[in-house]
């Protein structure tokens, strides 16, 4: 577990931050943005898994997190956090207020949001592929004249958020009006498309995201699927051998990758603990010019804040413009307490299907049906 702290000398209070975000840059960020406030901001950087289990233990323990920043799906969580809901006085004018939807849970606002996208691109190299392309298959006939060494497309395989683009292509969803949607045709096309992809070499499924990453950093892959918070890695590995996109059609149809945001979330109803004033102030902080213009030159996410966002696209060219441009490509991800235990159990189908344990058709009925009662399950405890 990595830990910053970030010092301020004009308030005594000290804010206990946990976040999820592994980007290379975020405590660096954090570290200049503490020069430009006045709060103490204890941080610690929490993986995904570890999160339920640390909010669950947080009330009992002795440095309780007064605040989380992490993806707004994991607003779901609600039930172990008591996250406190957000007062429409806290979130700013200048807000995008889009992405307010991804913060919602139930029609509550319980997240601030501080940072969106967070979505998948297709990134490429220059050296073996000239210009955007179109549609997946034209990925394949750059196969015969790459390097022998040379990945023809990489992503991390077994990561389930990867795995939407291609469902979306299929005109599948995961939720549809509350209710799980994971036996359904579509599920069981994309299922098929995805693991020949891995039949046929074209990619690896033992290529988890490190090794992904480092194959395209290394120009050692042609393509790769990755977030827009790879893009300032990618840029410093590569150069003027970077491309980027939005991804391609396949069959005809749009991939959709999730939408989302980082936000800002107050467990156990922080907002309205002994450290209010300290927190009304840090939320503050973070969706002002300041913060805003350091979420793109540090990280190169885009940031919330409308008017940082028109004044940087006005002076930085295209890069920024694909990002945002994207996103129309996009669909949200669910906030609903459920998508926990629907990656859960989409990534047990997957692996099922994949290791040949199951069929397609099995696949979907199994998923659903231990979505199902797992879900019930979750409301009795």
């Amino acid at each position: 577990m990595a830990m910053l702290i970030v010092t301020f000398d004009s308030y005594s209070a000290t804010i206990n931050l946990a976040h999820t975000m592994k980007h290379e840059h975020f405590n660096q960020l954090l570290s200049e943005f503490a020069e430009q406030s006045g709060l103490t901001v204890n941080s610690v950087l929490v993986d995904q898994k570890e999160l339920k289990v640390r909010l669950v233990q947080n009330a009992s323990t002795s440095t309780s997190t007064d605040v989380i920043i992490v993806p707004a799906d994991h607003l779901g969580l609600d039930k172990y956090a008591n996250y406190s809901v957000i007062p429409d006085s806290l979130i700013a004018d200048t807000t995008d207020k889009r992405t307010l939807e991804t913060a919602k849970v139930n029609n509550k606002l319980l997240g601030i949001p501080i940072i969106q996208g967070n979505h998948l691109l297709l990134f490429y190299n220059k050296q073996y592929v000239k210009e955007p392309i179109e549609n997946w298959q034209d990925i394949y006939r750059f196969q015969s004249s790459l390097p022998e060494e040379v990945k023809l497309v990489t992503w991390s395989f077994m990561e389930m958020y990867w795995f939407i683009p291609f469902l979306s292509a299929f005109n599948g969803e995961l939720i549809t009006d509350n209710q799980v949607q994971l036996n359904t045709p579509a599920m069981q096309s994309a299922l098929k498309f995805v693991w020949d992809l891995n039949k046929q070499n074209l990619v690896d499924r033992q290529c988890d995201y490190t090794c992904s990453n480092n194959a395209f950093k290394a120009q050692q892959a042609a393509f790769t699927i990755d977030g827009a918070w790879a893009l300032k890695t990618y840029e410093q590995t590569l150069g003027d051998n970077l491309g980027m996109q939005q991804l391609p059609k396949l069959n005809g149809e749009y991939m959709q990758p999730y939408y989302s945001t980082f936000v800002l979330a107050f467990p156990n109803d922080g907002l309205n603990g002994a450290n209010k004033e300290s927190l009304f102030k840090f939320a503050k902080l973070v969706q002002a010019e300041k913060f805003q213009t350091l979420v793109w030159q540090k990280l190169q996410d885009i940031p919330i804040n409308i008017e940082v966002l028109n004044n940087l696209k006005a002076q930085q060219g295209t890069e920024l413009a694909t990002l945002t441009d994207a996103i129309q490509f996009t669909k949200p991800m669910p906030s609903t307490a459920s998508m926990i235990i629907v990656w859960e159990v989409l990534n047990k189908g997957f692996i099922r299907y994949g290791s040949g344990a199951l069929t397609a058709e099995q696949a979907g009925l199994f998923m659903q049906g231990l979505a199902e009662r797992s879900i019930a399950n979750e409301g009795n405890e």
